[in-house]
């Protein structure tokens, strides 16, 4: 219904309840005013076929009984015939006339002797000789009868009716109607809001179970003796919820699983690095030992040996530290609160000054808005973001970096971080955010390769997502979401246990 317009709208409200109402009555009031209208169009037919019979019955009398003194041309006697009629209700006037239109008997005495010289009385008096009606109006019917001997007309009786006391009788009739139409809105209307006040109660009561079922109680008090259509809508919800309830327990459980595993990977993360960096460092240290003390007095190709040693110890360290920081993102961060984006970006240019200082990087911000984040770890995310485009510059130019946010309609902000570095190929963006991944060992560019699934792993933290475009050669931009901080919308935060 949400085409109809506002005047509709309003008539017929938002409730089962007025909506019901206001139909019924409508419905009522239009039925019975057809009913009405039929009504009093029957009966002023009625009327008036009664009227008419009525005025052709007198005519016809009034012929027959003035035959005698229409051939002897007694006045008189004819006045005593129109004068039996004149107390007849309803009664205009009555009139005898010769074939030459003459009134010869009237119940108004001063017409006596006049002439009919109407085109009604001329018609009349050369037409057929049958009683008929001559004038029939919504005030009067005027009838006429042949006065007829051996054959032949020998004059006219002419009768007139009044149909105005018909009018009254007809607003009676519609005054009489208009009350069954009141009676009827009235009656539908309380029949219409006692049905509605059981189903907005049924459909109240199913609701309020339901607020219930979203609070989380899994009682269900069914209504009592529903009719068949809420009885269906209050089955499907049970069956409804009865599935929720399963997928429920199926999911904690999967939760519970995923939480005891992310447990078991982080601790077996954290000391398969720590039993791993104790023969590591040994490995190292003996190694920067033999550099030291032979360095130059076996042959190049030992010293070389050694060097690869030293320089595989040193990247293997970094990668296992690299891994528990990575392992750990869940389990230590702090819960979701609002922070200012432009201050996690001046700590993390602060962290940057020497490598940017180096490298003579340019770094531009607009005003970045507040989101909701682990400070910590949003530092982390745009240090890496920018630490990346820094290494990954394009030789025969300065390195250029923008960083922006964009308002989104979800209660969210897409960030930025752009450079004119080197680029990605098209065929490589998925690959990126995998961990260990380093898609350019050949820039020589220092890293483990985990830096960008680490930023994968906060954005969605988060509650956002992350994603690249480039042009191989002109630059590249990664994209990421996150939640407006002013006025998040209601949602979970993530499990430290999970991370999801």
């Amino acid at each position: 219904m949400t085409g109809r317009p506002p005047l509709l709208r309003r008539i017929f409200g938002h409730s089962v309840r007025q909506r019901l109402a206001v139909g019924v009555a409508l419905v009522h009031a239009l039925l019975m005013v057809l009913f009405v209208a039929d009504i009093t169009y029957r009966q002023r037919a009625v009327l008036a076929a009664q009227s008419t019979d009525h005025a052709l019955g007198l005519a016809r009398m009034i012929a027959v009984n003035s035959v005698s003194w229409v051939l002897a041309d007694d006045v008189s006697g004819l006045a005593e015939v129109i004068d039996s009629i004149r107390g007849a209700p309803d009664i205009l006037y009555a009139m005898v006339v010769d074939p030459r239109g003459r009134v010869i008997a009237h119940t108004e005495h001063a017409r006596l002797g006049l002439f009919v010289v109407d085109e009604v009385s001329r018609t009349l008096l050369a037409g057929p000789d049958r009683a008929r009606t001559v004038i029939a109006t919504a005030q009067m019917v005027e009838t006429a009868a042949p006065v007829v001997v051996a054959g032949r007309t020998i004059g006219w009786a002419r009768v007139a009716m009044d149909h105005r006391p018909q009018g009254a009788a007809m607003r009676a009739t519609i005054a009489e109607g208009l009350a069954y139409i009141a009676l009827a809105i009235v009656l539908g209307t309380l029949f219409a809001l006692w049905i509605a006040g059981r189903l907005t109660a049924e459909l109240s009561h199913l609701s309020d179970e339901t607020n219930r079922l979203r609070d989380g109680e899994r009682s269900f008090d069914r209504v009592a003796e529903p009719c068949r259509e809420v009885a269906r809508l209050e089955q499907a919800f049970l069956d409804m919820a009865e599935t929720i309830w399963t997928r429920e327990d199926q999911l904690r459980h999967t939760i519970d699983q995923l939480a005891t595993s992310n447990e078991d990977l982080e601790r077996f993360a954290y000391v398969a690095s720590h039993d791993l960096q104790t023969p590591l460092r040994n490995v190292g240290s003996y190694a920067q030992l033999l550099a030291r003390r032979y360095r130059g007095r076996i042959d190049a190709d030992a010293d070389e040996f050694i060097d690869f040693i030293v320089g595989g110890t040193k990247h293997m360290s970094a990668m296992i530290h690299d891994l528990l920081d990575y392992a750990r993102l869940s389990s230590r961060g702090t819960p979701l609160e609002p922070v200012p984006a432009g201050r996690a970006l001046e700590t993390a240019l602060a962290n940057l000054s020497g490598l940017v200082a180096e490298t003579g990087a340019v770094v531009s911000a607009q005003d970045l808005p507040v989101v909701m984040a682990d400070e910590s770890q949003l530092v982390s995310l745009l240090q890496n973001l920018i630490e990346n485009a820094v290494k990954y510059r394009h030789p025969d130019r300065r390195p250029e970096i923008a960083v922006t946010a964009e308002a989104l309609p979800s209660h969210q902000w897409r960030f930025a971080v752009a450079d004119n570095g080197i680029g990605i190929e098209p065929e490589y963006f998925d690959r990126i955010f995998a961990i260990f991944q380093r898609l350019r060992p050949e820039t020589g560019a220092e890293g483990t390769g985990i830096g960008l699934a680490v930023c994968q792993r906060i954005a969605h933290r988060f509650g956002g997502r992350i994603w690249v475009e480039s042009v191989p050669g002109r630059g590249t931009t990664l994209f990421f979401t996150l939640i407006d901080g002013r006025a998040p919308p209601a949602i979970s935060a993530p499990s430290p246990a999970t991370g999801l």
